[in-house]
C-alpha cells in the first residue's frame, strides 16, 4: 500500500544505503545537519585550504568536530571497523581506493569545494554549484549503469579506464586553466 517501484514508501524506504530508513525522521536529520553546516560554512576543502594557505583552524574545526562525532557515535552503536575488508560496499583493491579518491579530490578542488558545499549553494541558487550536482548525479547515474561503479565485489569492468579517463581529463582541465591564469 503506498510503496512505489524503489521499494518507498511516505515513512520508510528499502534502497541501497537506506535499508529501512525512517524517510521523515531521515528529511529531519539532514534538514537540521545542512542548516548547521551551512551556518558554520562546513567545507572539507575549504579547510585545508585554509590551514595550508592561511594558517587558519576555523573551517578545520568543523571537519574534526564532525570526524570525531561520526566515530564516537559508530564506536557507541559498534560499526567500528578499520579497514577495508569486511566494510559494507568496500572492496580492497587500494591502489583503486586511491586513485578514485585522487580524481573525486581533485575534482572537487577543480569546482571550488567539496560536495556538501556546492549542494548547500545549490540550493541557495547558485547555477555553477547546481550544475556540478546535476553532474555528480549523471555521473553516479552512469556509473552504475554502464560498469564503472565499484562494490564489495571489486572494481567495475570498466573503473580502471573510467579512473584513467577522469584523471587524463583533470589533467587537461587543470593545464588550461593554468594557462589562463597566466
Amino acid at each position: 500500500k503506498g510503496e512505489s517501484t524503489m521499494g518507498c514508501t511516505w515513512y520508510s524506504c528499502k534502497v541501497t544505503g537506506a535499508v529501512d530508513a525512517p524517510v521523515l525522521l531521515s528529511l529531519s536529520w539532514a534538514l537540521l545537519v545542512g542548516f548547521l553546516a551551512r551556518r558554520s560554512r562546513f567545507c572539507t576543502m575549504g579547510a585545508v585550504r585554509d590551514l595550508i594557505m592561511f594558517r587558519h583552524f576555523h573551517l578545520l574545526t568543523g571537519v574534526l568536530a564532525f570526524v570525531l562525532t561520526a566515530f564516537a557515535l559508530n564506536l557507541a552503536l559498534g560499526k567500528v571497523n578499520v579497514g577495508f575488508e569486511g566494510q559494507p560496499i568496500a572492496h580492497s583493491a587500494h591502489l583503486w581506493n586511491f586513485l578514485g579518491m585522487l580524481a573525486a579530490g581533485w575534482a572537487f578542488a577543480l569546482a571550488g569545494g567539496c560536495p556538501g558545499r556546492q549542494i548547500f549553494m545549490a540550493g541557495e541558487g547558485d547555477a555553477d554549484s547546481g550544475l556540478f550536482v546535476l553532474g555528480m548525479i549523471v555521473a553516479a547515474a552512469f556509473a552504475h549503469n554502464f560498469g564503472t561503479a565499484s562494490s564489495g565485489a571489486g572494481i567495475g569492468p570498466y573503473g580502471d579506464v573510467a579512473v584513467y579517463v577522469c584523471l587524463a581529463v583533470l589533467l587537461a582541465l587543470s593545464l588550461i586553466h593554468i594557462r589562463k591564469s597566466a
